[in-house]
């Protein structure tokens, strides 16, 4: 079973390299965005905060759903404001609905039964902000960083609506097309955003999932070799002590017949 998911982690990391600029490139373009202007900040309270977890749909993979719930929870505790939540893959549904269910928005399971494209992240947002109203985003993943470990990542990122100001300021700093129009375009700039760092993340937490996939097979298969070990070692233990007793008594039985 290790070399199977060895063999899949494979294809995963390498896609998931060929994606990971898109997504930290989508990072300047964010920051080229101007802040708001003094006086201007909303009130956090009044915030509505999106949280995207990004969970798999598959157990047998170590901690990495336990660590992006965990990293959930502790921000829901952290964020003043309105929280909602829409969880990518059925894992984090169970251990988010212990504690949070009525935050929880939407759940988008089966988001791994196909090799996961940009078109797929683009329907998952889509699907995201048409049925929630925000003002800010926050996609938690966790970042592959080796075959036996990962980093659990926040990314936060403001919505179209709220930065209706600062969009238009962007307009103001660079040239664009005469037939730019700044609040349908610049709300479909922020959704190229959005889609391109989902589609990034998921492929950051897939490639994740299937190196602890890998890890946790490697141990699986380790403790079967020492069981079986323990359970010969006991099993030879015991025919060793039922042949002795037998020794034992046909001993005993020639030596009472020779009396």
């Amino acid at each position: 079973m290790k070399m199977v998911a060895a063999a899949k982690l494979k294809g995963f990391e390498s896609r998931m390299r060929e994606a990971r600029p898109i997504g930290d490139r989508i990072g300047y373009m964010v920051d080229q965005i101007p802040q708001p202007a003094e006086g201007e900040d909303v009130s956090e309270g009044d915030i509505i905060n999106l949280l995207v977890p990004i969970t798999s749909d598959r157990g047998l993979c170590g901690g990495v759903n336990g660590a992006i719930c965990k990293a959930a929870k502790a921000m829901i505790a952290e964020t003043k404001g309105d929280v909602q939540i829409c969880i990518l893959g059925s894992k984090g549904e169970a251990q988010l609905k212990r504690t949070n269910a009525d935050q929880i928005v939407r759940i988008i399971s089966d988001i791994y039964s196909k090799p996961t494209s940009f078109a797929q992240a683009s329907e998952i947002v889509e699907e995201v902000t048409s049925s929630t109203k925000h003002d800010k985003v926050s996609v938690l993943y966790n970042k592959y960083v080796s075959a036996i470990s990962y980093d659990t990542i926040i990314e936060t990122m403001d919505s179209a609506d709220s930065m209706e100001d600062r969009l238009a300021a962007m307009g103001e700093k660079f040239e664009f097309d005469d037939e730019f129009a700044e609040s349908l375009h610049m709300n479909d700039m922020m959704q190229f955003c959005l889609a391109s760092k989902v589609y990034s993340r998921v492929l950051e937490s897939a490639t994740s999932e299937v190196s602890a996939r890998m890890q946790a097979m490697e141990n699986a298969t380790k403790n079967c070799g020492e069981m079986i070990d323990k359970l010969t070692l006991d099993m030879n233990k015991a025919r060793q002590a039922a042949i002795t007793q037998e020794l034992s008594e046909i001993v005993s039985g020639a030596a009472s017949v020779a009396e």
